[in-house]
């Protein structure tokens, strides 16, 4: 072997003495970038933050303790918000406040691929605000005996669903940005009033509760239904559920995640399955008797679900063991093709909620409820490398919150980049 190298070795001395100078080069392979996390818009005693999970920078954007839902823009430039009962806007490179709507604002919701804002107002109707041009654009107006409620983006954002009502008759219609409006669903009958709750991921399906005109009823849950995007007759499943949007996920491949069990108490009958939209048909990767799940969250490629979940709990011991069942609720992960489960938290001290993807899968972001208040924290997602993002998420919720439901939505938002943006050199 030496020899052999004493003659490569002299080979490449003649050969520089007879052509001139070699130059041999060594190139190494770029590091792995590291993931772009994006930022994170919350609310810390009563005013907007932002926070950049990335650098690590914190940044103020309002000062009178009068906000919450902050909602970020597609591109990450804008963040909207209620102050009191207003719809307001703030450019975060500027910290700039803009004042959209003085008139009572009930639902809002920026379009998923512009900087549009869609709003619902008792005075103006359904109303779009552009960030560009700062004017509105009236698709549905305001008129008396006609009450709209609740609006939904489909995921082009070329369409906008919302619900109307009007003396004893129920619609689901949707309206184009030019203000063309088509009726999807109508009904006078009190026992399936719609109240919508999303699309399909592939736009072709329009997603509804479906049940009587009561607010008891509603509590208890109600069946989903999908309804095709050019109107029919609603297809729904047996199972009821609670009205919650974040009790749903999409996969990026057309399955539906959802929680599903009767009953309004969060803790107690609760399960997790998938379903296929062209069929109906249901499979349970999580039993009500061996955990009860909430708020499932579909990872990027479709392959894992990560969700909170607290132990079972028997309908005759509800409200006995309702703080401990609550208490106990940790961080999981399911992979979707197997039903194998992890579980990524166990703090005696907080109860863990909310979980978030990262667009690479890397990373999930949680919300941690204790007796001090709730904060924001970061994990990989096998569970390594947990640290806390945001020490202060205020004013605190009540840990009961709805028959043990939080919405915290109120209090924050994740921004991230784009998949081509976040690969880009």
């Amino acid at each position: 072997m030496r020899q052999r190298n004493r003659l490569l070795l002299l080979s490449l001395v003649l050969l520089v003495g007879c052509r001139g100078v070699l130059e041999v080069r060594f190139e190494q392979e770029p590091p792995p970038s590291a993931p772009v996390l994006g930022r994170v818009a919350y609310i810390a005693g009563g005013d907007v933050w932002v926070v950049d999970l990335d650098a690590e920078q914190r940044t103020r954007l309002t000062r009178d303790g009068r906000n919450s839902r902050p909602r970020w823009s597609a591109d990450g430039h804008w963040i909207a918000y209620q102050k009191g009962d207003q719809l307001w806007v703030a450019e975060v490179g500027s910290r700039r406040e803009y004042l959209v709507s003085e008139q009572p604002v009930s639902k809002f919701a920026w379009s998923p691929v512009e900087n549009r804002l869609a709003y619902l107002s008792t005075a103006g109707g359904l109303v779009i605000w552009e960030t560009g041009r700062q004017n509105i654009q009236t698709l549905v107006a305001s008129e008396r005996g006609i009450t709209l409620r609740h609006i939904t983006w489909e995921p082009t954002g070329k369409w906008l669903a919302y619900e109307t009502e009007q003396a004893g008759e129920w619609q689901l219609c949707r309206v184009s940005l030019d203000g063309t409006t088509f009726t999807m669903y109508t009904t006078d009958e009190l026992t399936w009033v719609p109240r919508l709750a999303g699309w399909s991921v592939d736009a072709q399906w329009l997603l509804t509760w479906v049940g009587p005109a009561s607010a008891l009823a509603w509590e208890d849950g109600l069946p989903l239904c999908l309804i095709p995007a050019l109107g029919g007759t609603p297809r729904c499943l047996e199972q009821k559920m609670l009205l919650h949007s974040d009790w749903l996920s999409w996969s990026p491949g057309g399955q539906l995640a959802f929680v599903a069990g009767e009953g309004r108490e969060t803790w107690v009958n609760k399960g997790l399955a998938l379903m296929d939209p062209a069929s109906l048909a249901i499979h349970w990767l999580i039993d009500h008797t061996e955990q009860a799940p909430i708020q499932p969250a579909f990872s990027s490629d479709g392959e894992r679900l990560a969700y909170s979940a607290g132990p079972p709990t028997p309908a005759e011991a509800a409200y006995a063991r309702r703080d401990v069942a609550l208490a106990q609720r940790r961080i999981w992960v399911i992979e979707v093709s197997s039903g194998q489960r992890r579980r990524l938290t166990n703090e005696d001290r907080f109860r863990d909620e909310s979980p978030s993807w990262s667009s690479d899968g890397s990373y999930i972001l949680f919300v941690r409820l204790g007796e001090e208040g709730a904060s924001l924290w970061l994990t990989g997602s096998d569970g390594s490398n947990l640290r806390q993002v945001v020490s202060e998420l205020t004013p605190k919720p009540d840990p009961m919150g709805k028959y043990g439901y939080v919405d915290w939505q109120v209090l924050w938002d994740w921004w991230q980049p784009q998949e081509i943006q976040r690969i880009a050199p």
